[in-house]
């Protein structure tokens, strides 16, 4: 067995991703570790007489169903949370580029079981969240061929680097008051354009603030400012723009992404590595 293989399976087992023990599921005994050469691996679990099965070191493990070898998916998981592109991370990791694309979902699915796990809402009493919208999706200078404006709905909470972005067929009052109620706490201070969609949030159980973009940046009497979420749309329009845009379809899975890489800012590997250890524990 290669070095770099052996000290590659050995890292995956550190992090718990890859089984230390093995019981059989035939006789139940314990298996132990066999070198096998003709193995990508270069070794398998195997289960002594008079049983004698033989189980993939990956078997029941995330790597289950991939040909590809152990420091290869090191390296892929390792690129994608350093924010390599793709074809960055194909040269990188020595691999095609459909599979590429495939470990490339894969990991914004990581990201995006989180979320959906973890429920988060933003604000809360004494907390301040600031709410826009934008279009990310149009035509240019209005010329080429007639398209739907995609717009997103984004939302900050101030003092942490917890956010939401969800993609919106339109910027209507009954399409953002309802993620409004489902994603921020009643008794948030929510700061916004004057945009008319948000007329009733102080209604609803929020103190609104509002700033008039097109007097001022900061409202000289309440001092309310939605810089940061604007600051917040360069960020991620930046980095859409250096994947040379995103399909539609797949617009969600790329805004999920960015709010991980956003709040995990300089833990995104090792909480990417915790997220598979908990959506797919060693069995």
């Amino acid at each position: 067995m290669e070095l770099i293989t052996a000290n590659s399976i050995h890292w995956l087992k550190t992090y718990g991703l890859l089984n230390t023990k093995k019981i059989c599921p035939s006789c139940v005994a314990s298996m132990r570790e066999v070198a096998k050469n003709n193995l990508s691996d270069g070794m398998i679990w195997s289960c002594g007489r008079p049983c004698r099965k033989m189980i993939s070191i990956r078997k029941g493990t995330f790597l289950d169903n991939s040909k590809l070898k152990c420091e290869q998916i090191i390296d892929i998981l390792y690129y994608w949370a350093k924010g390599d592109l793709a074809k960055n991370l194909g040269q990188e990791c020595r691999i095609a580029n459909v599979a590429v694309t495939d470990w490339r979902n894969f990991c914004r699915d990581i990201c995006a079981e989180y979320y959906i796990a973890q429920n988060i809402k933003l604000g809360g009493p004494n907390r301040i969240v600031e709410i826009d919208e934008s279009a990310f999706v149009r035509r240019k200078y209005n010329a080429g061929h007639r398209v739907k404006t995609q717009w997103v709905f984004g939302a900050l909470e101030r003092d942490t680097r917890r956010c939401f972005l969800v993609a919106v067929e339109d910027r209507s009052a009954d399409t953002l008051l309802e993620i409004i109620q489902e994603r921020i706490l009643p008794g948030t201070t929510i700061i916004s354009d004057l945009w008319r969609s948000y007329n009733t949030l102080n209604q609803i159980g929020y103190r609104h603030l509002t700033v008039n973009h097109s007097i001022n940046f900061v409202d000289p009497v309440t001092f309310a400012t939605t810089n940061h979420i604007e600051c917040l749309w360069k960020h991620v329009k930046n980095r859409n723009k250096r994947e040379n845009g995103t399909a539609r379809n797949l617009l969600q899975t790329h805004l999920i992404e960015f709010m991980w890489r956003y709040e995990f800012k300089d833990e995104i590997f090792q909480k990417l590595l915790e997220q598979i250890r908990h959506l797919y524990p060693c069995v």
